[in-house]
């Protein structure tokens, strides 16, 4: 290893990364793209955002600040600390859209209330409402943080294993049994006689299903010494990675022109966009992103220089700092351009479509990066620095 390979591995295994931040810009960029109806693969942004936050939890855990600390603290700090970063602007949302459902709205829309309350609303979609139309549209992207919430009740438990090797062990487990959680899901699903469209996003939402693109995030956090240290690590997750997302592609692309009995551009749908069922692609099409966000993380880690000059354009990771509330926020935002402007209020039809879709994005992103850094500083930070000063 050269000096200059060392120094950069110390850096990278020790340090803030903030080329993770952007990162999460990306990601939120990508939902927000999906939700405008311009980038039909957006969905992907939210298995970033998890690969993501495995990584970010797990690198907080075992730095060398919190090493000397007993494990029964790091887990009460742990819980402490997600609560500090999540619930304050989350519990706010729900009670502004509360007294907005109560002003404007039928009362019949706050039966969402307690599934959110409770970090379950992922579970009341699938067995009870999802058709469109059933959900107000305000709660209805909240399903995601159920998701994570639930993660992180399981995630500490890895905590309590004595070693590195165990704790490999654990999350290589959690990796290996998703796509079978996501198998039994389905099959669920289809005995309860859900049709090909709600069974497909009871797999979308169950959250322990998607545990792995957590778990992996966490495994190279456990290892992040040892991939930043050597370059061949990155090649190879990047090299997966390409061969992962070639491999679905071709196969489901193949699967639909047979199906289909001719080649025609329809044969790429129902490939990569959205919500899928049918011939198995309700449980690998999650290993796409999942996979390309390890190589991402692996490619910072290893301070790949073409990926750091992305993660490095200007306001990137600006805004991936304030993602959170970017992610919570950017849906009413949606709401209230769509309520302003008719002509953005999806579904956009007309020959001008696209223009419009490409409007609405650009609008919607620069609303909600403003609403965010206006959350970020008044009402994040207080509570972060507040989480900081009583657990250091």
């Amino acid at each position: 290893m050269t000096a200059d390979r060392s120094t950069l591995a110390t850096r990278a295994a020790s340090a803030y990364l903030p080329e993770v931040d952007a990162l999460r810009c990306l990601a939120m960029l990508a939902v927000i793209a999906i939700h405008s109806g311009l980038f039909p693969f957006g969905w992907t942004g939210v298995w970033l955002f998890f690969v993501i936050s495995g990584f970010a939890v797990t690198s907080s855990l075992f730095s060398a600040k919190h090493a000397q600390h007993s494990v029964t603290r790091r887990i009460v700090n742990f819980f402490a600390r997600r609560a500090f970063r999540i619930w304050p602007i989350y519990f706010g949302y729900i009670a502004v859209s509360a007294i907005f459902i109560l002003a404007f709205r039928t009362p019949g829309d706050l039966a969402e209330v307690p599934w959110l309350l409770t970090f379950t609303q992922n579970i009341k979609m699938i067995i009870e409402s999802y058709a469109p139309g059933t959900v107000w549209g305000g709660f209805a992207h909240l399903w995601t943080l159920s998701d994570e919430q639930q993660f992180y009740v399981v995630f500490p438990f890895v905590l309590l294993l004595p070693n590195r090797r165990l704790r490999t062990i654990a999350l290589v487990g959690v990796i290996l049994l998703a796509p079978v959680i996501r198998y039994a899901v389905a099959s669920w699903s289809l005995d309860q006689h859900y049709d090909a469209l709600h069974a497909a996003f009871a797999v979308y939402a169950f959250g322990p299903g998607h545990f792995d693109a957590f778990a992996a995030g966490s495994l190279i956090a456990l290892y992040r010494q040892e991939i930043a240290a050597n370059i061949r690590y990155a090649q190879v997750a990047a090299v997966v990675a390409l061969a992962i997302s070639v491999a679905y592609v071709l196969t489901y692309v193949l699967v639909n022109i047979r199906l289909s009995g001719h080649v025609s551009v329809s044969d790429t749908r129902n490939v990569l966009s959205g919500v899928l069922f049918g011939q198995g692609r309700q449980i690998w099409v999650y290993y796409v992103p999942t996979s390309l966000g390890v190589a991402l993380l692996m490619g910072i880690l290893v301070r790949n220089s073409a990926l750091l000059r992305i993660c490095n354009l200007p306001g990137l990771q600006a805004i991936g700092r304030i993602s959170y509330g970017g992610y919570l926020y950017h849906v009413p935002v949606l709401m209230i351009l769509g309520a302003l402007v008719p002509a953005l209020s999806p579904p956009i039809t007309g020959a001008s479509s696209y223009l419009a879709h490409i409007l609405l994005f650009f609008a919607t992103a620069a609303l909600t990066v403003f609403a965010a850094s206006l959350s970020y500083q008044y009402l994040e930070q207080p509570f972060n620095r507040f989480a900081q000063r009583r657990m250091g």
